[in-house]
């Protein structure tokens, strides 16, 4: 869905690295220089439990001290936070948190609709066409701390919570982008997700 959307919107090509399971993306993820040649990774990816800290570190320096930009999906903010530094669900302070900008481990209902109500809409990385949409389904992710280093640019509510949806962080050399939308099809098919992504 996003490269055919994006690529609309954008003149971007897209590499694709889809794996059968965490190790595999972890084997890839630690070769070195993985990701030279690309202007900006793009993360949508879902492995929660890593206990290799070294790993981690080394992914997030990928960022933090190599600068490659990076652009963070959903389950995104769930991955490498189970089994380091605290073990299962915690939400002690880690790499990967400190490079996202947020700690998240737990989300809402699967299905209501997210109303996403933008809070700055004049950042560079954030131009909504209205500063109101609905997702037509969404999985409302709690955020349980975000960063000093991080900007929150929108806002979701599902009707029982609300909570950061949109927001930048940088993170040493680190330019990053992450929003906890686009658990549906549905909703990363819309022209606001797809717009926002280009952005």
């Amino acid at each position: 869905i996003l490269p055919e959307g994006v690529s609309k919107l954008i003149n971007i090509e897209w590499t694709i690295w889809h794996h059968d399971n965490a190790e595999k993306l972890k084997a890839a993820l630690s070769v070195k220089g993985w990701e030279s040649p690309y202007d900006v990774i793009v993360y949508n990816i879902c492995h929660a439990r890593e206990k290799d800290a070294e790993y981690i570190k080394n992914l997030v320096n990928v960022h933090k001290d190599g600068g490659k930009p990076m652009v963070a999906i959903h389950c995104t903010m769930h991955s490498y936070h189970w089994g380091v530094n605290g073990g299962k669900k915690s939400t002690n302070d880690k790499e990967w948190n400190k490079l996202l900008g947020a700690v998240s481990n737990s989300h809402g209902l699967k299905g209501p609709a997210i109303k996403v109500t933008a809070l700055n809409t004049k950042h560079e990385s954030f131009k909504p066409a209205t500063i109101e949409w609905n997702t037509p389904k969404g999985e409302l992710y709690t955020i349980h701390k975000i960063y000093p280093s991080a900007t929150v640019l929108a806002n979701g509510n599902n009707g029982r919570s609300e909570q950061p949806v949109v927001w930048v962080n940088q993170y040493g050399k680190a330019n990053v982008f992450a929003t906890t939308i686009g658990h549906h099809n549905e909703t990363m098919q819309t022209d606001e997700y797809l717009q926002m992504i280009a952005d």
